[in-house]
C-alpha cells in the first residue's frame, strides 16, 4: 500500500510539473520564473512535435514511394510473366497438336514473343528492387526454369511427327509450369490456367506458375503491411499532435505575455518560429492522401493475382479496337500506377526530410528569444519594479 502511495506521488508530481512547463499559468506570476519556464517547454515541445511528426511523415511518404516505384511495378510485371507463359503454352500445344502447323510454320510469332516477353517481365522484376535477397535467387531459379521449359518445347517441336515423343515432352513442360495436372474439363480450353491448388500457399513450389504466384503473394503481403498504420506512425501522430498543439497554445500565451508585461506588441523571432506549424496540416493531408492510396492499391493488386487471364491478354491483342478488358494487365498496371501517383501532393516532394530541420530551427529561434527578452529584463530590473 505504502508502495501504491509512493507510485502515485511520483506520478502526480511528474504530472505537475509537466503541466507547470507546458501550460504554465500567466497570472500571479514572476516575469523572471514566467520565461524561465517558458524557455524550457517551447524548445522541448518543438523538437519532440517536430520530430515526431517528421518521422511519422516521412514513414508514410516512404511506404509510398516504395509501394509505387518498386511493388507495383514487380506485381504488373508478375503478372504479365504468369499470363505470357500460358499463352505460349496454349500457342505451343496449338501447333504441335494432331493437324498442327509446327512442322510448316514453326510455333509461331505469338509464342516467342510471349516467352520473350515473360523473360524480359522476369528480369525487370529482379532489377526493381522490390525483391529480398532470397527472393531474387528464387526468381533467378525461375528464370533458368523458364530457359530449360522452353528447351522442353523446343524438343516437342523437333519431334512434332512422332505423337508419342511429342505429346510426352509437351506434357512434361506443362508440368513445368504447373505442379497440379489440368482436369479434363478444361483441357480444350485454349489456354488452361493451373488449378487453384497451385497457389496453396505452401513453401514447397517446385514448377513455374506455383513460385511466380508464390512471389505475388508475398509482394501483396507486403502491401499490405505497408498501407497498414503501424504502431510506431499512430504513436509518433499522437505525441506529436498533442506536443504541437500545447507548442501553438504555448507561443500565442507567451506573445500575449510580452504584449501585456513588456509592451512587445509583436516578437518577430518567436513569430518566425510558428511558420513551420503552417505547414502541419498540408503534410497531414498529404500523409492520408498516401495512406489512402496505398489502402486501394490492394484490390487492384488482388485483381492482378486472380482477375488476369490468358484469354483476356490475347483478347486485347486480337481485338484491340474493342475497347480496353478492366482486368487486362495493362489496364489494372494503368489504374493502379494513376492511384498511387494520385496519393500525394507532388509540391511537397522533397520537404519531408526537412520537417524536423525546421522544428530544430524553431526551438533555436524561440530558446535565443526568450534568452534575450530574459537578460535584458534582469539588467532593467531595479528593486520595487515588477519581477
Amino acid at each position: 500500500m505504502r508502495l501504491l502511495r509512493g507510485a502515485l506521488a511520483v506520478v502526480v508530481e511528474i504530472s505537475r510539473r509537466v503541466r507547470r512547463y507546458a501550460w504554465p499559468s500567466v497570472s500571479g506570476r514572476r516575469n523572471r520564473g514566467y520565461l524561465r519556464d517558458r524557455l524550457v517547454a517551447l524548445p522541448l515541445l518543438a523538437v519532440v512535435g517536430f520530430g515526431a511528426f517528421g518521422w511519422a511523415c516521412a514513414d508514410v511518404r516512404g511506404d509510398s514511394v516504395y509501394v509505387r516505384d518498386r511493388l507495383a511495378p514487380a506485381l504488373v510485371d508478375l503478372a504479365n510473366a504468369r499470363a505470357s507463359l500460358f499463352i505460349a503454352q496454349g500457342e505451343a500445344e496449338e501447333r504441335l497438336g494432331d493437324g498442327g502447323s509446327a512442322e510448316l510454320g514453326g510455333l509461331g510469332e505469338r509464342y516467342r514473343t510471349r516467352v520473350a516477353r515473360a523473360t524480359q517481365s522476369l528480369n525487370q522484376v529482379t532489377r526493381g528492387g522490390a525483391l529480398t535477397v532470397a527472393e531474387e535467387q528464387e526468381l533467378r531459379v525461375v528464370s533458368a526454369l523458364v530457359v530449360d521449359y522452353t528447351g522442353w518445347i523446343g524438343r516437342a517441336q523437333g519431334h512434332a511427327g512422332d505423337p508419342v515423343l511429342r505429346d510426352a515432352e509437351l506434357t512434361y513442360a506443362r508440368s513445368m509450369l504447373c505442379s497440379t495436372p489440368v482436369p479434363a474439363a478444361h483441357r480444350r480450353d485454349r489456354y488452361p490456367a493451373c488449378p487453384p491448388a497451385a497457389d496453396s500457399g505452401t513453401g514447397d513450389a517446385t514448377s513455374i506458375v506455383d513460385r511466380v504466384s508464390g512471389l505475388e503473394r508475398r509482394l501483396r503481403d507486403r502491401l499490405a503491411d505497408r498501407a497498414a498504420w503501424g504502431g510506431g506512425v499512430v504513436t509518433a501522430a499522437v505525441v506529436s499532435g498533442l506536443a504541437l498543439m500545447l507548442l501553438a497554445a504555448g507561443l500565442w500565451r507567451t506573445l500575449s505575455f510580452l504584449r501585456r508585461r513588456f509592451r512587445i506588441r509583436l516578437s518577430i523571432p518567436l513569430a518566425a518560429a510558428a511558420l513551420p506549424l503552417l505547414a502541419v496540416p498540408v503534410l497531414t493531408a498529404d500523409a492520408l492522401l498516401a495512406q489512402h492510396a496505398q489502402t486501394s492499391a490492394g484490390p487492384l493488386a488482388d485483381a492482378l493475382a486472380h482477375r488476369t487471364s490468358p484469354g483476356t491478354e490475347t483478347a486485347a491483342e486480337e481485338r484491340p479496337f474493342d475497347g480496353p478488358d478492366p482486368w487486362a494487365v495493362g489496364v489494372l498496371g494503368r489504374r493502379l500506377d494513376d492511384t498511387l501517383a494520385d496519393g500525394r501532393l507532388a509540391f511537397l516532394d522533397g520537404v519531408h526530410p526537412l520537417v524536423f530541420p525546421a522544428g530544430v530551427a524553431g526551438a533555436a529561434l524561440i530558446a535565443g528569444a526568450l534568452h534575450t527578452y530574459r537578460r535584458e529584463y534582469l539588467v532593467v530590473a531595479r528593486p520595487g519594479a515588477v519581477s
